[in-house]
């Protein structure tokens, strides 16, 4: 084989090895991926004013990026999901700024013009004011997280030094690895970011549609996840110290 077959071996490999050992996971990322594909079939797409326009292809390329998380997770390449979710909160915070600044949505709508952009995420954010969100401090923190991924930082690199595979010998990883703690870390990540985003997108679904019970079945999900990963955190820790 080539070295690019290699290498796609090696990844395919992993995405069994992952459905194998953590199928819950795996079918949690999967369901909530899907119901915010279920939600643009379901959207009322009678509104076509800029503003929307340009709001619902933020929406549109979010769930491109949390797919693409997703299929890279499922692969073990895990710092390379989180660097996408940078994007998927600088779109999240684009798209409440249009909610404010409409008329600015022409900048998205417009042919490409490298120098027009809207304004850096972090102006955005600061004009949404301070009764935006009420997790605004834990998501300007994690935005802190993710750009991280984005940048030359350790957070990003650590993961592919080993010094287990010969003794007394330091060796860099290449290519795609199954990690368990590094796969349920993703998960906790990129199923949080669905679920603020199928919030967002719900906006245009009528109230009675059953999209919204399936919604609050995925909730309770993530959050038991999050909450058993939460727990096993602690554990971890507590037998650190001991």
């Amino acid at each position: 084989m080539s070295t690019w077959e290699d290498f796609e071996h090696e990844a395919s490999e992993v995405e069994r090895f992952t459905k194998e050992q953590a199928p819950d996971c795996v079918q949690l990322l999967q369901d909530a991926v899907g119901l915010f594909a279920d939600a643009f079939s379901n959207a009322d797409n009678s509104d076509t004013a800029d503003v929307t326009l340009a709001k619902m292809s933020l929406l549109s390329y979010n769930f491109n990026t949390l797919k693409c998380a997703v299929d890279l997770v499922l692969r073990g390449f895990y710092s390379q999901s989180m660097n996408l979710l940078r994007l998927v909160y600088e779109n999240w915070i684009a798209f409440h700024y249009l909610t404010i600044m409409p008329d600015e949505a022409h900048v998205l709508l417009r042919g490409p013009n490298i120098g027009e952009r809207l304004p850096d995420p972090n102006v955005m954010r600061n004009a949404l004011g301070e009764d935006f969100n009420p997790l605004k401090e834990k998501i300007r923190e994690w935005y802190k997280i993710l750009c991280c991924f984005a940048h030359p930082h350790a957070v990003g690199v650590l993961s592919l030094i080993s010094t287990t595979l010969a003794s007394e010998e330091t060796s860099i990883h290449y290519g795609s690895i199954y990690k368990d703690e590094l796969f349920r870390a993703s998960v906790y990540v990129i199923s949080i970011w669905t679920v603020i985003m199928l919030d967002v997108v719900g906006q245009w679904i009528p109230e009675t549609n059953e999209w919204f019970q399936k919604r609050s079945m995925l909730v309770e999900k993530v959050l038991r996840f999050i909450d058993e990963y939460n727990k096993s955190r602690v554990s971890l820790s507590g037998t650190n110290v001991g």
